[in-house]
């Protein structure tokens, strides 16, 4: 048996595959993912050449998940790619000489789409010698047009920045516009964040996002500490007793889109999911007035009160990333940042919509209904804000399957969003 360490402090390992003559190592440097293929055996004289051996994928890719990969003689690794400009698209790779093969991509029915492979097919007529045109990924075994993975880099930009938290640690942000947008400050923006049990903020291709960046909005994904994106001590940073790291993480990236013109200071929404919707809840509690309107999806918001509660189903196996609050420095933590506990009266509290699901084993609806009805009791006066509840009878923590649910659920969000905004610009205007 070898034993084989690979010492790189910003490289995260997250997954792996293993074939008689391969191995192969997915990773994440500085939060974005890369393909690592050793040769095996593995001799000590090796390992420097061998650490650099990292897979030339296409630019700009933010995701990507390995395939089955059950033949272990194989040379070839199947996975698949894709990023918020890119549809997903599966992959072979020959081990030995490094050649991709597309397999397949998702169509995305378009005109945009059929626009820019038109521009495209006209540059390669031009300059059928030009192997480094942008936005292009070809096999080295295959120039023919069906070996070339498409993204939508020509019609919208994809950014990763750094931005300074309120302790001076950087942290990741990836912004997504529409290459039409002229940035002056006038936009509207939807901020993401999760930071939780170290997972990864998801950055695959979401074809419904579309409908808002070709509307002029602004898409932020802001990588927080309590994720995964940068590694265990990334997740360590925003969990326990430095939960709050989070929260001041991403209200310093809905910060740094106001101040560097991604988006008007009026126009900033926000939405979190499940652990996410207690980054976005708290986090309002702290900044209420830099978000225009948040969606919270089956968010945990009662935290304080579950915590203690060694009945539910998740309360135990939760100590490890919020604590006991058994103990009290934290227990008194933990009520410092729960977003229920912390609603006060005459606070101008963003528009809201909170969704949650009555079948949910996770995060229990009456959560979601309790943090609307204190709302409304605080706020009853201010009839300028709108606070919504829709409970979904049937589904649990995660959208009910069906083919058009999603659609359904994901245009009341946008309908939500772009009303909120639509609402807000009449009165700017006024």
């Amino acid at each position: 048996m070898q034993h084989i360490v690979l010492e790189e402090p910003d490289v995260v390992i997250y997954d792996m595959d293993i074939f008689e003559r391969h191995l192969v190592l997915f990773e994440r440097k500085d939060g974005l993912p890369q393909i690592r293929v050793l040769k095996l055996p593995i001799s000590v004289d090796m390992m420097q050449r061998v650490c650099s051996d990292v897979l030339p994928l296409p630019k700009g890719v933010c995701s990507i998940t390995p395939g089955l990969n059950q033949d272990y003689s194989s040379s070839v690794l199947r996975l698949s790619i894709s990023s918020p400009i890119m549809p997903e698209a599966l992959l072979d790779c020959d081990l030995s000489s490094k050649e991709f093969a597309v397999l397949q991509q998702n169509e995305v029915v378009c005109s945009l789409i059929h626009k820019a492979k038109e521009k495209r097919l006209k540059t390669e007529i031009s300059s059928e010698q030009d192997h480094d045109a942008p936005n292009v990924c070809r096999s080295q075994a295959c120039d023919s047009t069906e070996n070339e993975v498409l993204d939508l880099s020509e019609m919208y930009a994809l950014e990763h920045v750094k931005v300074a938290s309120h302790d001076m640690v950087e942290v990741p942000l990836t912004i997504v516009y529409s290459r039409d947008l002229k940035m002056e400050g006038k936009s509207p923006a939807l901020l993401t964040g999760y930071g939780a049990y170290g997972e990864s903020l998801d950055m695959k291709w979401c074809a419904d996002s579309l409908s808002l960046l070709d509307r002029g909005w602004v898409l932020a994904f802001a990588h927080v500490r309590g994720g995964g994106e940068l590694g265990k001590a990334w997740h360590d940073s925003g969990r326990l007793l430095k939960k709050l790291n989070s929260m001041h993480d991403f209200l310093a990236c809905g910060e740094f889109l106001v101040k560097r013109g991604f988006c008007h200071r009026d126009f900033l929404t926000a939405r979190g999911v499940s652990a996410g919707g207690l980054l976005v809840a708290a986090s309002i509690h702290m900044q209420a007035a830099l978000f225009l309107a948040v969606i919270l999806k089956v968010p945990f918001l009662d935290i304080g009160n579950t915590m203690l509660d060694e009945n539910l189903s998740l309360t135990v196996s939760e100590y490890e990333e919020w604590g006991n609050p058994e103990n009290k420095e934290t227990f008194n933590y933990i009520r410092s940042y729960t977003p229920y506990d912390n609603l006060k009266k005459a606070v101008q509290y963003p528009h809201m919509l909170t969704l949650s699901s009555f079948q949910d084993t996770r995060v229990g609806y009456w959560e979601a209904a309790k943090w609307t009805a204190r709302i409304r009791e605080y706020t009853s006066v201010n009839t300028n804000k709108l606070t919504l509840l829709k409970t979904d009878m049937n589904s649990g923590h995660f959208t009910e399957s069906g083919r058009y649910l999603h659609i359904e659920d994901t245009a009341f969000e946008y309908a939500f969003l772009l009303k909120m905004v639509e609402n807000s610009t009449h009165k700017i205007a006024d």
